[in-house]
This record gives C-alpha cells, sequence and structure tokens, in this order.
C-alpha cells in the first residue's frame, strides 16, 4: 500500500490562511495579514512542540494509518477529520479514519493512545463525545471502531462500542478487557509463533583484514550473512526477510554478541534471539504481533529516547512492514499464525 501523493505545501498553506481569515478577517491583498498569520503560524508550532501529550497523540494517530496499511487487509486508508463540514444535524464530529478492507466493508475508526501505567486504570470516553462521532457514522451508515494503542505495552485493540463498560457519564475500557474483545485481526493483525531460536551470522570477508583487540572488539569486513532456525540455516529469501523482522522487531531477547573462530582466525559474530520463557508443551513460542512489530519499526523514524522527533514519515505503509502470506506454515523457518477473535460477552 502507498501514500497518494500531494502537494501540501502548494495548496494546505493557503487552505490554512483561508481558515484562519475566517476568525480574524484576513485578506490576501493584506500584507499586514500575511505577517499576522506566519506570527500566528510560528506561536502555535511552539506551543505544540512544548506540548508532550500532544505530539504523542498525534503520533498515534499516524501511526495507524501505517499499522492499517501494512498489516495488509486494507484497499483504502482516509483521513476523515480534515477539510470542512456543513451540515444541519447537532453534535456531529468525524472519526479519525475511514478503511475499505479487501472484503469491501468499509469502518470509521477512531485512534486514541493511552498511556497509563497501571493496566487496570479504566480509559474512558465521554458519553457526549461519543455520541458526536456517533451521529456522524450513523449519518454515513457506516459502522463505527476505536483502536486504541497501549502504548506502554506496544499492544493494538480494535473495539465497538459494545465491548465498552457503560459507566455513569461514560464508557471505559481497560488493558484486560480490551485485549479480550480486540478486533484487530479486522485490519490483517496476526500474533506470530515460531520455533526458537532465531540466530544471525554476520560472516567476515577472509579475503580481507580482520582483528579482535584486548577489550574484544572486533573490526571485519562483511562477506556474508546467514540466518538460522533452531540451528537450521534459512536459504529461502522470503523467510529469511521474515525471520531477519523478527528478530529486530519481535518480543524475544538477543543475547550477547558471540565471536566465532577457527584455527584461521576470526570468523564473525552471531546474535541469537530466544523466549525469556522458553517453551515447554510445544515446540515454538509466540514471538508478537504484526501491529507491535509495525509500531515499533514506525517508532524508529519517528522516536528518539521516547521523545518525538517526527509525526510522521514520508516512508509507506509497506516499509514498515514485513510479507507473512495468511496461512503460510514456512519451510526451513516454521510459522504458527494466530488470528485472535473477540468475545463480546466477556466483562473482565
Amino acid at each position: 500500500m502507498k501514500r497518494v501523493k500531494r502537494n501540501p505545501e502548494k495548496f494546505e498553506v493557503i487552505d490554512l490562511f483561508t481558515a484562519l481569515g475566517r476568525e480574524h478577517g484576513y485578506k490576501l491583498s493584506v500584507e499586514e495579514d500575511a505577517n499576522d498569520f506566519v506570527e500566528r503560524i510560528g506561536s502555535s508550532l511552539k506551543a505544540s512542540r512544548d506540548n508532550p501529550n500532544l505530539l504523542h497523540g498525534k503520533r498515534v494517530e499516524s501511526l495507524f494509518a501505517h499499522v492499517a496499511g501494512g498489516l495488509g487487509n486494507c484497499r483504502l486508508i482516509k483521513q476523515e477529520d480534515s477539510g470542512e463540514i456543513f451540515t444541519d444535524e447537532q453534535d456531529i464530529q468525524a472519526p479519525d479514519y475511514k478503511v475499505i478492507l479487501n472484503n469491501g466493508s468499509q469502518y470509521f475508526i477512531e485512534v486514541k493512545n493511552c498511556h497509563f501505567p497501571n493496566i487496570k486504570s479504566p480509559y474512558p470516553f465521554k458519553k457526549d463525545y461519543l455520541r458526536k462521532i456517533e451521529n456522524y457514522s450513523d449519518l454515513h451508515d457506516t459502522p463505527l471502531l476505536f483502536a486504541i494503542y497501549f502504548s506502554r505495552q506496544n499492544k493494538w485493540f480494535l473495539l465497538r462500542k459494545e465491548s465498552l463498560i457503560e459507566q455513569k457519564n461514560r464508557y471505559v475500557t481497560d488493558f484486560i478487557n480490551a485485549m479480550a474483545q480486540n478486533e484487530m485481526s479486522l485490519l490483517g493483525d496476526r500474533t506470530i509463533g515460531t520455533e526458537p531460536k532465531l540466530s544471525i551470522e554476520l560472516l567476515a570477508d577472509r579475503s580481507q583484514e580482520s582483528n579482535v583487540n584486548k577489550k574484544g572488539e572486533a573490526s571485519f569486513i562483511i562477506g556474508d550473512v546467514k540466518v538460522y532456525s533452531s540451528d537450521r540455516e534459512i536459504t529461502d529469501d522470503l523467510e529469511k526477510s521474515v525471520a531477519f523482522y523478527l528478530m529486530r522487531f519481535g518480543t524475544w531477547v538477543e543475547s550477547e554478541a558471540e565471536g566465532m573462530f577457527d584455527d584461521d582466525g576470526f570468523l564473525g559474530a552471531r546474535f541469537s534471539y530466544e523466549p525469556e520463557l522458553p517453551p515447554e508443551e510445544q515446540i515454538f513460542s509466540m514471538i508478537g504481533e504484526l501491529s507491535s512489530m509495525i509500531s515499533i519499526s514506525y517508532g524508529e523514524q519517528t522516536l528518539y529516547e521516547k521523545s518525538v522527533v517526527a509525526l510522521d514519515t514520508n516512508l509507506d505503509p509497506e516499509v514498515f512492514a514485513v510479507e507473512i502470506p495468511e496461512g503460510y506454515k514456512g519451510k526451513e523457518l516454521p510459522l504458527w499464525q494466530f488470528m485472535m477473535q473477540p468475545n463480546p460477552k466477556f466483562r473482565g
């Protein structure tokens, strides 16, 4: 999936001038109005940069489009809450996105970022706020879903209003309830399992000089890269790509780099990845959800030391994802794919 190219510098600046002009009486021909516009934009940008809650919320909103696009079950993802709305309806608000799935189903999706430290803390939705978004969805006869990103746990959940817990002036959910009623499978999300351990070997080019100093630091030129699943070498290009992606963005723990030697000297370095708790009753372990892995990959472009450095990127969703065909079981890299289904009767 690729982003449709636009020209924001040409069109969106004049649109913003027009929007602010309605509030402040700007005229295109008045130089003082143009100067006031630039000054207001600068002040607003500075205030936004100093508001971490706003930055994290807007980043997660942009992240969702890349997650949905990278999961592979959407034909179209469109930002819905932009542009002017004219209506004679009362209490109406556009949700963040409209998505069209591969089977033609359409949904409006409102994106939320939850950064609560306690997974039992209720995440609230005020009733008057929900009513506005529902009114908009009802006008379009399109179902409404809520995508909540629990950022501390790096987990995405997709919920219907019916899965929320009603209270006096609000609806709430929490991590456990959201997990039980999660419908991210609609977008193509899957939990991936494979057989431990995964390893990657960076092999030195033996025709070039290499050395290891007294501190154990190796200096060498990489001549070859080999990837292993449970000590089986992976030679298939697709499976090598999948294994590398799982090692980079999955939940398994990286062991300390191991030097490799033979009688002729330094061979290279090996990095291994294993689950914190090895499997006991089956040969595979879960390594994470695709949505969580995409989120980590996207974070490499938009976060630095937990601070937001960019809200979005010019890269397409496919850059942050990996292609694992649905139902693919692997050859040299055995894979288990789970599409979790919601339990609408759950109340934690």
